[in-house]
């Protein structure tokens, strides 16, 4: 309810009690009324001076409110004042700012008269009459009253509108940019991004973009700039996104591209390596010279209609060609002309981490590494036998973790590859828990099963609970996070089972408490694998409502099955 309704309301209260002279008297108000408006004058805004304190307006209070009848107050506060902003005499396309309540001046810096001079389109390094006015209004089937206009020349500094910055989940730059040739408020550009990747969008303005804080479900590609708004979140897929926002709808989209096929001089599968936004392609080139090719494949288009779920995804053909030397993006394949510099090995690159200006080029290079979805532990139990692993959790750092039975006499190792023997353990050169190449054994934490977490990326490991695990419970079947217990299984280290009736959706997956903490958790993954520290955006594989399963995790092993009983 308003605050104009609890005025009435009040109003109402008080008639009912008061004494009248006649059944036909009534109390009435002198409503809303305009207010006085000034400020502190022209200002230069200055880019090096975001901070600072720009402009200030004050009004006269009109709060309170008289009524025909001196035994009836009316409660403070009940006028709705609203600033109106334009860039034009006439006021047809304001911006309003609601003031709070009882409230007679508002302030502003550099950085937020800037922002709002950019909403109302006055041009950069120019000084432009900025119109300012008070809108005052009781009830909303009232007319409002406006102040004086109050008038001030603003000279904003330029802000660059064709770009966008990619935040991580922390709000600190990641580097990359999103691209709006027109300076439209529509930001595109290709994303490598790992799954569930989380994210921000900010605009040169400041503006920063998210999803829609709405627990409701059902808004996965809602964008918002409110108060109240989430991290964007990728599909879980890792790889290439063609990634639209779309500020004025506020909406955005990601098609994913799981590959690239080249034909023409040049035929093959390329590989995408998502922390340089480029795929590749080796050949070899039987001369010098110029070739033409084409590029194409199909992806999977995510937005507001699918949400996340892969099913729902649109199969969408996606393809690459060239318009007057530049890289094109769309639907249709057609040539790309490339310069092959000499015969010989070569590779083929499309680079499409700039977002405002694609290439395809050929030359010497190399395709990238691919990241193993394993790190064998060795010692651990006596047992050199690589039948031990961590298993990825974090592409971009390289991090893996698993939970690891210890009983060893002299310590253990991880390896990077499957009887690779390259021991990767502790540095003696430091207390700290960093790793090195053939150092000395890694002393176990104790006996019993631990969690175990390294970084090849930081060359680092740590113990994230410092305890044996003990106890293991499940949270989120059903869309029900009370933790309930699951009973080791004899002779299986790690690994716990439990009986779950299926009784509704489990939109948002199922976490697998460690000790009770919500902060020590492996999550389930559609294709039934686990994962610390995350859980999945959808069912777990294999759940179906009015079923009964019989719920296995393997915490050393990284996996969990369901079976239907």
């Amino acid at each position: 309810m308003n605050k104009t309704k609890y005025f009435l309301l009040s109003l109402l209260a008080v008639l009912s009690s008061a004494s009248c002279s006649t059944d036909a008297d009534l109390i009435s108000s002198s409503g809303a009324q305009a207010v006085e408006l000034d400020g502190s004058g022209d200002v230069v805004l200055d880019k090096n001076h975001k901070p600072d304190l720009a402009l200030t307006l004050y009004w006269t209070d009109n709060s309170r409110l008289s009524t025909s009848d001196e035994r009836v107050q009316a409660p403070a506060g009940t006028t709705a004042n609203t600033l109106q902003f334009a860039g034009t005499e006439d006021f047809s396309s304001p911006v309003e700012v609601l003031t709070k309540a009882g409230s007679t001046s508002l302030q502003y810096t550099v950085e937020a008269l800037n922002t709002l001079a950019g909403r109302l389109g006055l041009a950069g390094d120019t000084p432009s009459p900025l119109y300012i006015r008070m809108k005052s209004v009781l009830a909303n089937n009232l007319d409002p009253v406006y102040s004086n206009v109050y008038r001030i020349q603003v000279t904003p500094y330029r802000i660059d509108m064709s770009r966008a910055f990619i935040l991580a989940s922390d709000r600190t730059d990641t580097g990359r940019r999103l691209s709006s040739p027109e300076s439209d408020g529509i930001y595109r550009g290709f994303v490598g991004a790992a799954g569930w990747y989380n994210w921000w969008l900010q605009e040169g303005d400041g503006t920063l973009w998210g999803n829609v804080g709405d627990d409701g479900g059902g808004k996965a590609f809602a964008a918002g700039s409110g108060e109240t708004h989430w991290n964007f979140w990728f599909p879980g897929p890792s790889g290439c996104y063609y990634t639209v926002v779309n500020t004025p709808r506020q909406e955005w989209s990601a098609l994913y591209i799981p590959s690239l096929s080249v034909s023409g001089a040049i035929e093959g599968e390329m590989t995408y390596d998502r922390k340089t936004g480029r795929w590749t392609l080796p050949f070899h080139a039987a001369s010098a010279g110029e070739v033409r090719i084409r590029i194409s494949g199909t992806g999977r288009q995510y937005n507001v209609s699918t949400g996340t779920d892969d099913e729902a995804a649109l199969r969408t053909d996606v393809a690459f060609g060239m318009e007057n030397g530049k890289i094109t993006f769309g639907s249709v394949p057609t040539d790309i002309t490339v310069q092959v510099p000499s015969a010989g090995d070569q590779t083929l690159m499309l680079d499409l981490s700039d977002p405002t200006g694609w290439t395809c080029t050929a030359g010497k290079g190399s395709t990238p590494e691919e990241v193993p979805g394993k790190l064998y532990i060795l010692g651990n139990d006596d047992l050199w036998d690589y039948t031990e692993y961590l298993t990825l959790y974090d592409e971009d750092n390289l991090c893996y973790a698993a939970a690891v039975s210890f009983n060893s006499s002299w310590g253990y190792y991880f390896s990077k590859a499957y009887q690779d023997w390259t021991e990767i353990d502790q540095d003696p050169a430091t207390e700290e828990k960093k790793l090195t190449v053939k150092g000395r054994n890694i002393p176990q934490p104790g006996k019993g099963l631990y969690v175990v977490c390294a970084s090849l990326g930081w060359m680092s490991y740590w113990y994230p609970m410092d305890e044996a695990v003990t106890e293991v419970a499940y949270a989120g079947f059903n869309d029900s996070w009370e933790p309930v217990g699951m009973s080791p299984v004899a002779g299986r280290p790690g690994v716990y089972a439990a009986t779950v009736a299926a009784t509704a959706d489990t939109p948002w997956g199922v976490q697998i408490l460690l000790n009770g903490s919500s902060k020590n958790l492996f999550g389930t993954q559609a294709d039934g694998t686990l994962r610390w520290g995350r859980k999945e955006d959808g069912a777990p594989k294999g759940w179906k409502v009015g079923k009964t399963y019989a719920f296995t995790v393997d915490l050393c092993k990284g996996t969990y099955t369901l079976t239907e009983q």
